[in-house]
């Protein structure tokens, strides 16, 4: 834009120069009418340069920019023309200028929005009549001169001096009426436009009535006036700012409003003082200078009044607009406070004034940041700390206040802020309140509902979590998970009050045992957690003590109850996530119930590695099968008779890519947890019944296959149809296999087990009762359960050749056994000494390590090939005859040794 200006002043400069020049020297006045031609042409090209796509104050300019080559297009003609008479040539180079004059009316009133032209239409043209009168009388004495000078001059000269008088008029008054309507922010631009267009036509003017009346020596001057004025034009269009300026810059919109009143009465100044100055002088002015004066007057009157009348209007709606918002903001229930730049109170709504039991006087003048403290409406200094942050970041926002009523009650209120301090018509800021006073406190008792146990009082689950969530940010917090023991039998026995009794009591002893400042929480059920502070010792301090409290027994209107607990500890690390350390806690307590041990347990790495190998062998466990990683081993079962190997049990394996060996009692309870114990089973039903048919008959039998039956397996009801499946698939006979099933897995399920066990005992597959002897076994249950073997658990066996009562439970179960027909297989065989006792007693089928530990496939089958299927331990006789009593001590000596 820079460069633009540059330019344009530097071909206007040296236009202006040689102007001067011609008039100094008429010997160039070819040469002036060339600059005077070739300063119009660059002003079109500049006013169209300057006029940018999509701008709306655009389309003005370029009609400008077309009546700039008007007056250039008349010099050519007169130029081409040649030397002719004065008149013609004066015809010649004014009449194409008449098209450029109308288009630069058009191209004025385009400037002002027709919004504004619409809403004071009639105060307009008043003022474009007003203004065209009052330039007519002024052109008519600039360009024909006070007397009747121009009556000289023939009725051509005269139609052409009249009408350019007429142009001019036209021209000037429409730039008037511009400087008047335009917005504040362009009114600079409308000045020197308007001064522009005064020097245009009074060069215009004046050089063709210098032309007509002779006076050929003042015509060089008018053209260093008409490149003047041109220059004037193209300073106005770079002054534009256009119509998308910012609001901001419309601040002294009162001072346009002001100028607009005040030109027509200058105009009517200027026109009255012409016609008084004459008469001072002893000078009649004409008849066309009295009548446009009078015709200014008026003009000016019937603008005056309606001017007023639109004042009187304007005041009018500006008042129902005032009484319609007033009263509006006075029947909302909405408070709102009108601040000043100072930051006090500019207004106070009547709500505002009832919230706080004041006046709207009263609250006026306040500073509300640094008021007296106790008076109402007074911040706490905290929210008026809040408050001037928002205001001091510039942006609107909401933010919730506590100000003091006349009572001294404290309201809370919910506050918009809009700070409206950036626009000149407002310059406040304006706070929109509301009482919240009641919602907060409901809001309050439901968190307090939400956040807090019922029965206790103590803070429940969710509010532990919040109470939590801030600890694990700073060192020097621990957890503390307790799990209280015993309350099934407390509401076995005395119901659920006598429970809710007990928890409440627990509670209270907790909530004794820690400080003041610590946290206890009661999750669910009889789970209870402590927040202390404190290292890991302190906390396992606190744990042991808690732990103490808790397994003194508790009296209530029901009874004396005695409970246990397990605690588990918990150093909460800066930074943890708060389920990580809930995981932690779970893990530590669970060590605690499984050691049994009256203290309490600390988490450690030890046991977040074996959770983590936990969630391993879960991940992994699925798909095991598939990838090959599972094998079935088998252990013999040795008929004491003969000692032949009857039958083996097939027990599932799992050999992990990267962990190894993974034990059974490892990932079997992990298999029910997952859900995949039945797909398990059904794999090592299919596998073994096709294995066992590889093995070889010994002493002309076929050896027997059991395989053990999990309780999930069980429950799902699918037993029998797998079995079948297990069965056709293999060609394995049903008679050749015994399923094995826990006492309280029949007894857990119901009758849906005995039908199943019918199913499959009708199918000629024999079910054995397996593990008998552990959790509530009793010898009743063995005339109800419609098993074929009984199978005794190593808790039997382990103490039978030491332990007299252990013997003689052992030999009442074979006489039971064999009196209802059942085969009695006793597992966990480790010892000469029990396998002596136990063939004494008349045992018809053993297995344990002493015998065989569980074999591959392949190395069964050598084993039965080596040794003809006979299987006997070297240090137990191989006499077929019972051991007596007598030798039991021999028999001992020689397992010691």
């Amino acid at each position: 834009m820079d460069r633009r200006i540059g330019w344009l002043l530097a071909c206007a400069v040296p236009a202006a120069a040689a102007c001067a020049l011609a008039a100094l020297e008429p010997a160039l006045d070819p040469l002036g009418d060339a600059v005077t031609g070739l300063a119009g042409l660059l002003t079109g090209l500049a006013l169209l340069a300057l006029s940018r796509p999509g701008d709306p104050s655009a389309p003005p300019w370029r009609l400008m920019a077309a009546a700039a080559l008007f007056p250039v297009l008349g010099l050519v003609l007169s130029t081409a023309a040649g030397p002719d008479p004065v008149l013609p040539a004066v015809v010649l180079r004014w009449v194409p200028t008449v098209p450029g004059y109308v288009l630069v009316v058009v191209a004025l009133l385009g400037m002002v929005e027709r919004s504004s032209l619409r809403r004071t239409c009639r105060r307009t043209l008043l003022e474009l009549a007003l203004f065209g009168a009052a330039a007519l009388v002024v052109m008519q004495l600039l360009l024909v001169g006070p007397g009747n000078s121009w009556t000289a001059l023939s009725l051509g000269a005269q139609l052409v001096l009249g009408a350019a008088v007429v142009a001019a008029s036209a021209t000037m008054a429409a730039g008037l009426t511009v400087l008047g309507s335009v917005e504040a922010h362009r009114q600079r631009m409308a000045t020197v436009l308007l001064g522009a267009l005064v020097v245009l036509c009074v060069a215009r003017g004046t050089g063709t009535s210098a032309a007509l009346l002779g006076a050929a020596d003042a015509v060089p001057l008018t053209r260093v006036a008409v490149v003047l004025g041109l220059t004037l034009m193209v300073l106005a269009r770079l002054l534009d700012p256009g119509t998308a300026a910012d609001v901001r810059r419309c601040a002294n919109g009162g001072r346009a409003d002001q100028l607009r009143s005040v030109l027509p009465h200058l105009a009517l100044v200027v026109v009255v003082a012409l016609v008084v100055v004459p008469l001072v002088l002893d000078t009649v002015p004409t008849r066309v200078t009295l009548a446009g004066a009078l015709l200014c007057v008026a003009l000016s009157a019937a603008h005056r009044w309606v001017t007023t009348r639109e004042e009187h209007l304007r005041g009018d709606r500006l008042r129902r607009d005032e009484a319609y918002f007033r009263n509006l903001l006075h029947a909302s229930r909405d408070a709102v406070l009108v601040l000043d730049a100072r930051l006090r109170v500019g207004f106070a709504s009547p709500a505002m004034a009832a919230l706080l039991g004041t006046t709207p006087a009263d609250l006026t003048g306040r500073d509300v940041l640094s008021g007296a403290a106790g008076r109402p409406g007074t911040l706490d200094p905290g929210d008026a700390a809040a408050l001037r942050r928002v205001l001091d970041s510039g942006t609107d926002g909401l933010v919730t206040l506590h100000a003091r009523d006349a009572g001294g009650s404290q309201r809370c209120l919910e506050v918009s802020v809009s700070d409206l301090r950036a626009d000149p018509a407002v310059g406040s800021v304006v706070l929109h309140c509301r009482d919240v006073t009641e919602r907060v406190a409901r809001e309050r008792a439901l968190e307090e509902v939400a956040f807090t146990d019922a029965l206790t009082g103590l803070p429940n689950q969710a509010g532990w979590d919040a109470a939590l969530a801030p600890a694990t940010a700073r060192a020097g917090s621990a957890v503390l998970l307790v799990e209280v023991s015993g309350l099934d039998e407390v509401r076995e026995h005395a119901g659920r009050d006598a429970v809710a009794a007990v928890l409440v009591e627990l509670g209270r002893r907790l909530r004794s045992a820690v400080r003041a400042d610590e946290v206890v929480a009661r999750l669910v059920g009889g789970t209870f957690a402590v927040l202390a502070e404190g290292d890991a010792d302190t906390a396992a301090l606190l744990g042991d003590r808690c732990l103490a409290v808790l397994e003194q027994p508790v009296t209530t209107v029901a009874g004396v109850f005695d409970l246990g607990a397990a605690i588990g500890v918990v150093v909460v690390e800066p930074g943890a996530d708060v389920a990580e350390v809930g995981a932690r806690a779970e893990l530590a307590v669970a060590a605690a119930r499984a050691s049994g041990s009256a203290r309490a347990t600390c988490w450690t790495p030890a046991l977040g590695a074996a959770a983590a190998r936990r969630a391993r062998l879960r991940d992994d466990l699925p798909g095991a099968a598939g990838r090959g990683e599972l094998w079935l081993a088998f252990q013999p079962i040795v008929r004491m008779a003969d000692k032949q190997v009857a039958g083996v049990e097939a027990l599932l394996r799992w050999r992990h890519p990267e962990l190894g060996e993974v034990p059974p009692g490892e990932f079997v309870p992990i298999a029910e947890r997952a859900g995949v114990m039945g797909a398990l089973q059904r794999w090592a039903l299919r596998e073994a019944t096709a294995a066992v048919l590889a093995l070889p008959a010994t002493d002309g039998e076929p050896i027997r296959l059991s395989v053990n039956i999990a309780a999930a397996h069980v429950a799902d009801r699918t037993l029998v149809e797998d079995v079948a499946t297990a069965l056709r698939t293999s060609g394995l006979p049903p008679e050749r296999l015994v399923l094995e099933i826990t006492e309280a897995t029949v007894l857990a399920e119901g009758d849906s087990v005995a039908v199943d066990v019918e199913a499959l005992r009708l199918m000629g597959v024999h079910v054995a009762l397996d593990d008998f002897g552990t959790g509530s076994s009793s010898l009743a249950h063995l005339t109800r359960l419609p098993v074929d073997v009984l199978k005794l658990d190593r808790s039997f066996v382990s103490r039978v050749d030491r332990d007299r009562q252990s013997r003689a439970l052992c030999e009442a179960v074979l006489t039971v056994g064999r009196s209802l027909g059942l085969q009695v297989v006793a597992e966990g065989v480790e010892t000469p000494a029990q396998l002596g006792v136990l063939r004494g007693l008349g045992l018809d089928h053993a297995q344990g390590f002493l015998l065989s530990r569980p074999l591959s496939l392949a190395d069964l089958v050598r084993l039965l090939h080596d040794g003809a299927g006979r299987l006997w331990p070297g240090l137990v006789g191989s006499s077929a005859d019972p051991v007596p009593a007598a030798d039991l001590p021999a028999v001992r000596a020689g397992r010691r040794g």
